[in-house]
């Protein structure tokens, strides 16, 4: 993270090299706002569509987030875990489960085990629906412990709508593309 304040809107943004910051607050980070200077290369925005879920988080994982950490080869990764991207919260419409968090949190601890000897920490973040919240918040910590995912207890595809993965797409190839990836 920055040695200046990392949780301060443009974080990456200014000429500190040592960290990468990878974002996805709605509203906010466009795909072009890279860094500058000797920061330059090291903030990555995400904006997905409205209604991806599932499948493209799992696309933007395996096809940009982790090669993006493969490259950069943390001492650690810390994660400020939000959980307002879950379908039933009001605040980002998305389409996330608790299994998209189950797999998220999977998939960042095989990360550190690969890159960073295992070190990492997950910082509770937003999520504004109690219910998912604590469902999510559950199978992140299941994931962790290695245990098996609730999620077919907790989640209803009933809920879920067709995600639009072409629009998906488009953002990842933008992003691989402006990262070299």
């Amino acid at each position: 993270m920055s040695r200046k304040d990392p949780l301060r809107k443009g974080a990456g943004e200014k000429e500190d090299e040592a960290h990468v910051i990878v974002g996805s607050y709605p509203g906010t980070g466009k795909i072009e706002q890279v860094g500058q200077g000797k920061g330059e290369g090291t903030t990555l925005n995400l904006p997905l569509p409205g209604g991806s879920g599932d499948y493209a988080m799992r696309c933007v994982f395996d096809e940009v987030i982790a090669p993006c950490a493969q490259r950069f080869k943390p001492d650690i990764i810390l994660v400020s875990a939000g959980y307002d991207a879950h379908v039933l919260d009001p605040l980002a419409g998305l389409q996330f489960t608790a299994g998209t968090y189950y797999m998220l949190a999977s998939s960042i601890k095989q990360l550190a085990k690969e890159l960073c000897k295992g070190r990492c920490v997950f910082f509770l973040e937003g999520g504004y629906n109690l219910q998912s919240l604590s469902h999510s918040v559950v199978d992140t910590f299941r994931a962790f412990l290695g245990e098996p995912s609730l999620a077919p207890e907790f989640d209803d595809p009933a809920i879920l709508y067709e995600e639009p993965l072409s629009k998906a797409k488009q953002v990842i190839q933008k992003v691989k593309h402006l990262h070299s990836l």
